[in-house]
């Protein structure tokens, strides 16, 4: 009875496991690049049209993640080819992947860590004649490093407008801005206006923060932060 029980069980693991949809398969620039470079292949950007323009890879289609249609323009790619998507940091892409796979898509493949390290790698881009580069908390290389000679602690926010968590966290940025004023100088750098700058720091990733304390960096985190964890940050130098 129990071996009888024990080939049930296994019988219905194999059918779930064979019900679960394939992994993405991930790739980094350098991959993709070797694999443009020889092939044809199907590459979607989906980001938004903005930052399609401002900077895209070549021969890349554009289908905007934000779009009410997304999902459905999405599925119209053919399932007999293998799909490569990407967008800046490799977030969208990974989501927009997993919408493919559990639709019967079997070669899908994610630039994982996004156009930003492609672009950090110094990997060809193209920019549409029509691009509006945003200038919005645009930084460049001299200012950067003047800020760091501050005499106060300096509180540094690397965002880009379309990063869901740093919108997430702006209005708490905003607020501690408020609370430390005279006492912290919190800034915020656009990561998508201040390429230069991001490349010269290799910054792969946003949200990104960095602080410096009479020009010595104290405190660095990519990712979400709590408010709890940055006034603890800042209120250990006052």
């Amino acid at each position: 009875m129990n071996r009888y029980l024990y080939s049930i069980g296994m019988l219905l693991v194999a059918a779930i496991a064979s019900g679960q949809p394939e992994k993405v398969s991930q790739l980094h620039s350098s991959e993709l690049q070797s694999i443009l470079e020889n092939e044809r292949v199907t590459l979607i950007d989906v980001r938004t049209p903005t930052e399609f323009a401002n900077g895209h890879i070549e021969d890349a289609g554009q289908l905007n993640y934000y779009a009410l249609d997304f999902k459905k323009k999405l599925l119209l790619l053919p399932k007999d080819k293998p799909v490569y998507l990407y967008c800046n940091t490799g977030y969208r892409s990974q989501r927009a992947a997993e919408i493919l796979v559990k639709n019967g898509y079997e070669n899908v493949y994610n630039l994982e860590r996004g156009i930003m390290e492609w672009e950090l790698l110094d990997l060809a881009v193209v920019v549409e004649p029509d691009a509006r580069p945003d200038t919005k908390h645009k930084m460049e290389s001299d200012e950067y490093f003047a800020l760091l000679e501050s005499e106060r602690p300096v509180f540094i926010d690397f965002y880009a407008p379309w990063c869901g968590p740093c919108r997430q966290m702006m209005p708490m940025i905003d607020s501690l801005k408020t609370a430390y004023a005279g006492k912290i100088d919190v800034v915020k750098i656009n990561a998508d206006a201040s390429k230069r700058l991001v490349k010269e720091l290799q910054i792969g990733s946003v949200p990104y923060f960095r602080m410096f304390h009479g020009g010595e960096e104290v405190f660095t985190h990519s990712g979400l932060l709590t408010r709890e964890k940055v006034t603890g940050v800042f209120d250990s130098f006052l």
